[in-house]
């Protein structure tokens, strides 16, 4: 087979030889079609201790293995959102500055880091590191094996890295026989109809932050609002939940999946029984060459159980003031953060429309921006997040408050998890309707915006109705 080596900044391709004489490692990668398949066939492979999932639309990627990676406990970032985000990008530069080896064969496809963030990475921001010490600040990883389904088909593609010593056609030989079976065993699931397994039932429950302990903070935030200090606070609860035994990580998401089909869907594992996954509502942003998409997602109503409930409940959510509000503040947000960075998003306020979800319906606004040549989407998302979605407004004002009124620390829920790719391009949601797993025990996470008209009542059963989509994954009918 036929190896090409290039390194990112080089004007021409390196020579094997060349990489030798410098003593530098190098990656490999190999990509070879698939026919179609589902991602339950990716999903039914053996178990591995590193593996992910990522979903937006008809867009999917799933992954397994660990090239390279790249986590913030090996260094020093800065202890804000914004500093860490920045970290990566640097951190990412590096890795994506190495040489690469591709099958000149065969298809090649751009090297894409896959992870996420925490939500507020700031030193003792985690008050159980039982459930997130292996979700730092920020952590990404180059997976071993990807496969990646779009409008123009499926592909698979491996990735290693070799020792300087190791001539590139070797590299790619052996890179390539590895992806034939690989391909070979996916094909073979796919025929078979082959999936994850069942869902472990749940065994018991427990509430760390109770109604009252709600309310008491629901009351704090609208004195704050009533002062004038802050706009909007989103307070967040968490619930634990105890299966019979720890579960495998795909078969929650296909779980998820198959009942939130319109979601941006992932999952991110690090450990064999330690898995963050969720299906957010919404996109924190999306870059694909200098066209940047958003949204703005903020106002909730339930569902309605039958067409002429649901509709009236839509309706009623589309006039009501309180809801208009929160609606607007999270625009605003967005507009503000994305102006101090230059780029321009074009848009209509003036009339939300409704994104309806299996159990939930929420008012949503669409953004677009087209941004200068270059643009990265972490430099996007280093000014957006944390939005005032899952944050408040005034950022600053809102995230004291967060720290203050949430006894159990948030890890990455709520914090931007995603992908990007060397060019800069990518997409982030934000951690929502999630969960997190350690052994048998997971941690659910809802939130809801405080702001003026909140009552503490409707805003902790707005947090019931959110918890219901990662419930029902986990086979549970109603939130205890």
């Amino acid at each position: 087979m036929k190896a090409v080596e290039y390194s990112r900044g080089r004007s021409e391709p390196a020579t094997a030889e060349s990489v030798r004489e410098e003593g530098e490692s190098y990656f490999a990668s190999v990509t070879l079609r698939l026919p179609s398949l589902e991602p339950e066939a990716v999903l039914a492979t053996t178990p591995i201790r590193v593996r992910g999932f990522w979903q937006s639309g008809p867009h999917w990627i799933a992954h397994a293995g660990t090239a390279a990676e790249i986590d913030s406990r090996e260094g020093e970032p800065p202890p804000s959102a914004a500093g860490v985000i920045a970290w990566t990008r640097e951190r990412a530069e590096r890795l994506f500055a190495a040489r690469w080896v591709h099958d000149l064969d065969g298809e090649s496809r751009r090297p894409r880091l896959h992870g996420g963030f925490a939500f507020d990475p700031r030193p003792g921001g985690d008050r159980e590191p039982g459930f997130w010490d292996v979700f730092p600040g920020a952590r990404f990883v180059l997976p071993a094996y990807e496969v990646e389904t779009d409008d123009r088909g499926a592909r698979l593609t491996v990735t290693r890295r070799f020792a300087a010593t190791v001539p590139g056609d070797q590299a790619i030989d052996g890179l390539r026989r590895r992806a034939t079976r690989t391909r070979e065993q996916l094909a073979d699931l796919e025929r078979r109809g082959a999936g994850p397994g069942s869902v472990p039932p749940a065994t018991a429950f427990d509430e760390p932050v109770g109604p009252e302990r709600w309310r008491l903070g629901v009351e704090r935030i609208l004195e704050r609002i009533r002062s004038g200090r802050v706009r909007k606070a989103a307070l967040a609860r968490p619930l634990d939940i105890t299966l019979s035994e720890p579960p495998d990580s795909a078969a929650v998401l296909s779980a998820l999946r198959s009942a939130n089909p319109i979601a941006h869907l992932y999952l991110i594992q690090f450990a064999r029984d330690r898995f963050l996954v969720g299906a957010a509502p919404e996109l924190i942003g999306s870059l694909r060459g200098v066209r940047f998409r958003t949204m703005a997602v903020g106002g909730s109503t339930p569902r309605g159980a039958d067409p002429v409930s649901d509709a009236w409940l839509g309706r009623q959510l589309l006039h009501s003031g309180k809801n208009r509000e929160e609606h607007l503040i999270v625009v605003e947000d967005i507009i503000r953060h994305l102006g101090a960075a230059g780029v321009r998003a074009a848009e209509d306020v003036s009339e939300p429309a409704l994104l309806r979800l299996p159990r939930i319906q929420h008012l949503r606004t669409e953004l677009e921006a087209e941004t200068p040549p270059g643009t990265h989407v972490l430099s996007l998302l280093e000014v957006l997040h944390p939005t005032a979605a899952v944050c408040g407004d005034p950022r600053a004002a809102a995230l004291k408050l967060i720290r203050a009124e949430e006894p159990v620390g948030r890890g990455w829920y709520a914090g931007p998890v995603g992908w990007f790719d060397d060019r800069g391009d990518g997409e982030f949601a934000p951690a929502l309707r999630s969960a997190v797993c350690r052994g048998p025990l997971l941690r659910l996470y809802a939130g809801a915006g405080i702001v003026k008209g909140s009552r503490a009542r409707a805003e902790w059963d707005e947090t019931r109705v959110k918890l219901q989509t990662m419930l029902g994954a986990l086979g549970v009918e109603r939130a205890p």
